[in-house]
């Protein structure tokens, strides 16, 4: 059987208030944890050079803080950010790619892992957002 160059994930949607519902373009990624391989969603940011993860995963990861490198990143309004940087293995359906991850303080437990354009976008994977299938495609680009 041949792989598929394409994948698709549904919109995932939310009542958010004062705007009504909304949908989230999520794909399913895997990460290699103490666990072995495990699958997690992540929310694609177009606006994020990089993938995002809560420091709250490092334990997940087997990794140490003391380890990564410590970086600053500008977010949203130009704050400073403190963040630890290194590069992962991640699996995008068949294709397993390293890329670069910043780690950053999450204040919340239910903060979204972000699927950033760095290794992934610029290259590998071509994005789309169609709204009338309501799904999020990621189709692999031909190699260069």
């Amino acid at each position: 059987m041949a792989r598929s160059t394409s994948l698709t994930f549904p919109f995932v949607y939310a009542d958010v208030e004062g705007l009504g519902r909304l949908f989230y373009p999520f794909v399913r990624a895997g990460l290699k944890t103490t666990l072995g391989w495990r699958d997690f969603d992540f929310l694609v940011d177009t606006g994020a050079d990089v993938t995002t993860l809560p420091k709250q995963i490092l334990p997940l990861l087997d990794l140490s803080r003391s380890k990564i490198k410590k970086g600053m990143t500008r977010g949203v309004g130009d704050i400073l950010v403190h963040t630890l940087d290194t590069k992962l293995p991640i699996k995008i359906g068949h294709d397993t790619l390293l890329i670069h991850v910043s780690f950053v303080d999450s204040h919340e437990d239910s903060s979204p892992l972000l699927l950033g354009r760095k290794d992934i976008f610029e290259n590998r994977f071509s994005l789309a957002v169609d709204s009338k299938s309501k799904v999020t495609r990621l189709r692999k680009n031909p190699a260069m």
